[in-house]
Formats: structure tokens, C-alpha cells, sequence
């Protein structure tokens, strides 16, 4: 039968689309891990200015504040970019997650429509069979 015939390749394809939701969502996971890092450095950033230094410092003081400041701003920057970039694998893992879904469901759809087919052939012929019986016995009754 068609059907059994291409079980095993639909079971493939759901275990493809089994394993590309789980990427899918530890991209997801990833995404949301570098939101919150972005969020801990505009936080020590807003902490760091808010301990502000005081008027007697040396210019040697000044200068290392403002170039830890300048990292802490670089560092956000940095966070910045890399979520755009692992929003957009995210999307790209995504976009694969519903291809093979997509695949797996019209592997489902293509199964049960064969399943339809051949329960419709089998009962023409269960009934075939059955008129055939239902004749040779009528016909037995004619003959005694």
C-alpha cells in the first residue's frame, strides 16, 4: 500500500521538523540572553555615571573615567549589533522551522489521502465481494 510506503518518509520529515523548532527556539533563547546582557551594561553604564566624580580628582582620574566610560559604550554598541544579528539567525531558523513543517504536514496530508483512497478500494471490492456471494447464491436458489 502507498501509505505504508511513505510513512517512513513523513516520520523523517516530522523529525527534522522536530529538531528545527528546537533550534528555532534556542536561537529564541540566544536572542533573549543577549537582550538582558544589553540590559545589565545600559544599567551599570547609568549606575557608573550616577557615582560621579567628585571635584577634587586629577586629571589622571578624569581621563581613566572617561575612557572606562568610553568601553562600557563600546561594549553596549557591541551587545547592540550582536542582537540584531542573532535576531536575524533567529528569523533565518525561523523561516527554516516552517519549511520543514510545512514539508511534514503535506507528507501527513499526501498519507491520509492515500489512506482515503485505498479504504474506498478496499470497500468496492469487500462490497464486489459481497454481490458476488449475494449472486451465487440467488442463482443456487434458482437451480434447486
Amino acid at each position: 500500500m502507498r501509505s505504508q510506503r511513505i510513512q517512513p518518509i513523513a516520520k523523517h520529515a516530522d523529525q527534522k521538523q522536530q529538531q528545527a523548532v528546537q533550534i528555532y527556539v534556542a536561537a529564541q533563547q540566544v536572542v533573549t540572553n543577549a537582550q538582558q546582557q544589553l540590559e545589565q551594561l545600559i544599567e551599570y553604564r547609568a549606575e557608573y555615571n550616577s557615582n560621579t566624580i567628585s571635584g577634587d580628582t586629577n586629571t589622571t582620574m578624569l581621563r581613566d573615567y572617561q575612557l572606562f566610560l568610553a568601553k562600557i559604550n563600546q561594549s553596549i554598541e557591541h551587545a547592540k549589533h550582536n542582537i540584531q544579528h542573532q535576531q536575524q539567525l533567529c528569523e533565518q531558523e525561523k523561516l527554516n522551522w516552517l519549511k520543514t513543517r510545512s514539508r511534514s504536514k503535506a507528507l501527513d496530508a499526501v498519507i491520509a489521502k492515500y489512506k482515503q483512497t485505498e479504504a474506498q478500494i478496499e470497500a468496492r471490492i469487500e462490497q464486489k465481494e459481497q454481490d458476488e456471494h449475494a449472486s451465487r447464491l440467488a442463482s443456487r436458489g434458482h437451480q434447486k
